[in-house]
């Protein structure tokens, strides 16, 4: 198929052009070179770069492929086949292409890849005991491709829906925005302003009276957003919930730009064109992370947080932070696509000081008859911890000097910097000594009974922070750790170490899981044990327990397919509720023809493949299946080719 690449270059692109290249070789131009649009599927977008994600920024155009897999994936431009990977997450299937000036395209959540590279594939795969994942670097074969050839088929490996992630990336493996190329959408309609955050900055700031983030929703009047006018005291950080949206689609998107001006004068604005993948887990201090964490809101800060060293933003020299004088501040937010369609909003602070905001406990909702005292219900900041008064009321603090206690509407602020530990007592958790860890040092922190320590290496987390640990006993192969607060964003993983039982002799099947509240689930984290101490490495902090994985794996309802690329496959479910599926161990094969077990997790599906494999009359299908703690099934199945 010829694809004719549409020309989309403008004066913000040359000069976009013209940094990014000076950051890298005197070759790299992405101006100069015309990308051919890389699918049959659709010219539409389902995602856009730099949106948020689980756990990083969104690094590629999303291509709609309207829930269908099969569609025709080309090379946006000449150049060699550089890698090729498998894997049942992240990026599926994958081909990277590397292109005459050092950049790089990318094509991941493939079906498959062409007959030539599909066959290396899978002679790699058979050839190392019929196994799923491969990650190949096969520049120096010298397979080369030109514009427009076919080089695989879209699909949903690694994450679904079926779309195609297409990514352009620099010499040095800098992602940048395709959309700064040639390559374009059509797209005339202005961002959707939802919400506004402001976020206190001190202990005894407050929004409302409230020294806790506070949201409100955006009300449209007249073509413009408004959000009325707000009541604050002290240093503040505002965030914005926004999105954008191009023609004929209704996927929500990444704003593009974003600025913020207080009474005419510039604060603060971002734009998102490139950034390393080694800073793009700061999406976490990027956006307002207690809202992305408990509400799953993406809204983006208008200031820059600490630890932030992200090239985003243009700033003025309180980095964004609003610690505005008394009385009457006009804000003014614009969002802008990159197609420049733009949305503002306004916004009214009336900022009091300290004397003009008088606290009254009378007024506040207490209830001394608590069930249960919980610092997760608590508003943790990195410098202190607002706590509701009918908790705080049941709380023993570890603090002789009065000043350290801020009283708000919603609670007393409990300052926290300059401890380097501060001792806590709640009725739920027991003792709890909180630790000051450094981002700059290494950080050592116990249970307050000694008996438990966790070690969080050099910047584990963003800013200087206050954290506690607590374990309970239940039994001799029992036990809970929890890391509190579950508030801060973990950078790197760290260690914990839980005092063993004496009397535990048998290690096997068990281990520590961390229990996700968004998905509701219990979550393998890896374990070990020493004669003395239980071992977790864990990627953030929160509730973990040490569980026993006794039950095998669930097979069932195999079923013939035959994809849009003309394979037959088999389709098994496979469910274990604990530890997980170990597909690396799992063996599938049909009436005797082992193929390769690849695993789907997010179907909860096994599916046998073989590039020779077409469906008899009958089949016996035989599925060895292991989970993460060595439990197994074996199961036969008898299936009939009803096709």
């Amino acid at each position: 198929m010829n694809i004719r690449p549409l020309l989309f270059i403008t004066l913000f692109i040359g000069i976009f052009a013209h940094s990014l290249s000076a950051q890298e070789s005197n070759s790299f131009d992405p101006t100069q070179a015309h990308y051919a649009w890389p699918t049959e599927a659709s010219r539409y977008l389902s995602s856009t770069f730099g949106e948020t994600r689980s756990a990083h920024f969104h690094a590629a155009l999303d291509i709609k492929t309207w829930g269908q897999k099969g569609y025709e994936v080309y090379a946006t431009r000449d150049g060699i086949v550089d890698r090729v990977a498998i894997g049942p997450r992240g990026y599926g299937k994958v081909i990277y292409l590397k292109h005459e000036d050092g950049s790089y395209s990318v094509y991941a959540h493939l079906l498959s890849f062409n007959n030539k590279l599909q066959q290396l594939a899978d002679s790699v795969r058979f050839v190392n005991n019929y196994q799923f994942e491969i990650e190949k670097f096969w520049g120096w074969r010298d397979i080369k491709v030109k514009q427009g050839d076919l080089i695989g088929y879209s699909g949903a490996s690694g994450i679904g829906p079926p779309h195609l992630h297409f990514e352009l990336r620099t010499p040095t493996h800098k992602p940048f925005n395709p959309l700064l190329t040639n390559l374009s959408v059509k797209d005339n309609i202005p961002p959707q302003i939802r919400g506004l955050s402001l976020e206190p900055l001190s202990s005894k700031s407050s929004i409302e009276g409230e020294n806790a983030i506070y949201t409100k929703r955006a009300i449209l009047q007249n073509g413009s957003y408004s959000f009325g006018t707000i009541s604050v005291k002290g240093p503040i950080g505002l965030g914005l919930n926004a999105f954008d949206q191009s023609n004929n689609v209704h996927n929500s998107y990444a704003v593009y730009e974003l600025n913020l001006k207080v009474n005419g004068k510039h604060f603060f604005s971002s734009r998102v064109d490139s950034f390393s993948y080694s800073e793009t887990h700061q999406m976490f201090i990027d956006r307002v992370y207690p809202l992305l964490k408990n509400t799953d809101k993406g809204f983006q800060r208008l200031y820059l947080a600490d630890g932030n060293s992200l090239p985003f933003y243009k700033t003025n020299s309180q980095n964004g932070v609003l610690n505005l004088p008394r009385g009457t501040n006009r804000i003014t937010i614009t969002a802008k696509d990159y197609y420049g369609n733009t949305s503002t909003a306004k916004l009214t602070l009336n900022v009091r000081d300290h004397q003009q905001q008088k606290q009254n406990r009378a007024f506040t909702n207490r209830n001394s008859n608590l069930s249960t005292v919980s610092p997760d219900q608590w508003n943790w900041f990195s410098g202190w911890v607002t706590i509701p008064y009918n908790q705080y009321d049941h709380t023993t603090i570890g603090l002789a000097d009065e000043e350290q206690f801020i009283e708000h509407v919603n609670g007393v602020a409990v300052d926290l910097t300059g401890q380097k530990s501060l001792f806590i007592n709640t009725p739920e958790l027991g003792p709890l000594q909180l630790y000051r860890t450094i981002p700059q040092s290494t950080s050592y922190i116990s249970s307050a009974d000694q008996n438990h320590f966790a070690v969080f290496p050099k910047n584990t987390f963003y800013d200087t922070v206050s954290v506690g640990m607590s374990v309970n006993h239940l039994a001799k192969d029992s036990l809970t750790v929890d890391l509190l607060p579950n508030a801060y964003p973990v950078r790197e993983e760290y260690k914990f170490y839980a005092a063993r039982d004496s009397a535990m002799t048998d290690t096997s099947k068990l281990s520590f899981y961390n229990f996700d509240k968004e998905d509701k689930e219990w979550e393998l984290i890896p374990t070990n044990f020493t004669s003395s101490h239980i071992i977790g490495k864990a990627e953030t902090l929160g509730h973990f327990s040490l569980k026993k994985d006794q039950k095998a794996p669930e097979i069932m309802n195999p079923r013939i397919r035959q994809r849009p690329d003309g394979k037959w496959i088999i389709y098994i479910d496979a469910l274990d509720k604990l530890s997980g599926i170990d597909y690396p161990r799992s063996k599938i094969s049909v009436n005797g023809n082992q193929g390769i077990a690849e695993f789907e997790p997010e179907s909860d599906r096994f599916v046998y493949y073989h590039p020779n494999f077409v469906p008899s009359d009958s089949m016996q299908i035989k599925v060895i299946a292991y989970d993460k703690m060595g439990n197994k099934t074996e199961q036969i199945f008898k299936l009939a080719n009803k096709e």
